[in-house]
């Protein structure tokens, strides 16, 4: 994984608690490395680092399938493993933005962590990323979404936390499978964080492949 520019916004979720965890300076914390991603097969459920994600879910209805798995970590450090799902597997980035319908990225959390680092690191990529105009149409929303990952406080080894996309009610955060406040409006919303895993300029291009592989 490159260090270079914004890609390390990701990696401050995961540096924080390394250097909590260990008393290491911040230099040492921002030595990022490449982590691995895969999706393995499996019958009912696909694992990843010894997290296990269920092959199908129903959200909104709608059966939506596992897609693919990343794991995000600084050195070798685990931070979470992601997982996306979709109405129907695709190996193209372009084709799951745009997909219609309830979508679901999934993340099991590896390390103990504040949460508000992980929305800092966010919504700095979002206003880094997306144009002014999509900015402006996200307007307020991105600070709604932003609170409630905020209230969450302190994220342990073995959470979930779900970022859920509901047609015609917006993003749905939840974290171990309990819902946080109320659903934020906007497809667009969604849109803009998927894109920080999946996008043209993800966080982390070996996660995305992980997560882009097409349920294979």
């Amino acid at each position: 994984m490159s260090v270079a520019g914004d890609r390390v916004s990701l990696n401050e979720f995961t540096a924080l608690a390394w250097c909590r965890a260990r008393a290491w300076t911040l230099t040492a914390a921002l030595c990022m490395l490449g982590a691995t991603t895969g999706l393995p097969s499996a019958a009912h459920a696909a694992t990843l680092e010894g997290q296990r994600f269920d092959d199908t879910v129903v959200l909104a209805d709608r059966t939506l399938r596992l897609n693919g798995l990343g794991l995000r970590g600084v050195a070798w450090v685990k931070a979470f493993v992601a997982g996306l799902y979709l109405s129907a597997p695709t190996r193209d980035a372009a084709q799951a933005l745009a997909m219609p319908g309830p979508k679901r990225i999934r993340l099991k959390v590896m390390l103990d962590a504040p949460s508000k680092e992980l929305t800092r690191s966010l919504t700095k990529r979002i206003r880094k990323y997306e144009p002014a105009e999509v900015q402006q149409r996200l307007g307020g929303r991105l600070d709604q979404l932003a609170a409630l990952l905020d209230g969450i406080g302190d994220l342990k080894v073995g959470d979930t936390l779900d970022l859920d996309y509901l047609p015609g009610r917006g993003v749905q955060l939840q974290h171990n499978s309990r819902p946080v406040g109320q659903a934020v409006p906007g497809e667009d919303l969604y849109r803009a964080v998927l894109k920080i895993f999946v996008g043209d300029n993800p966080v982390d291009p070996r996660m995305k492949q992980g997560m882009m592989r097409g349920g294979a």
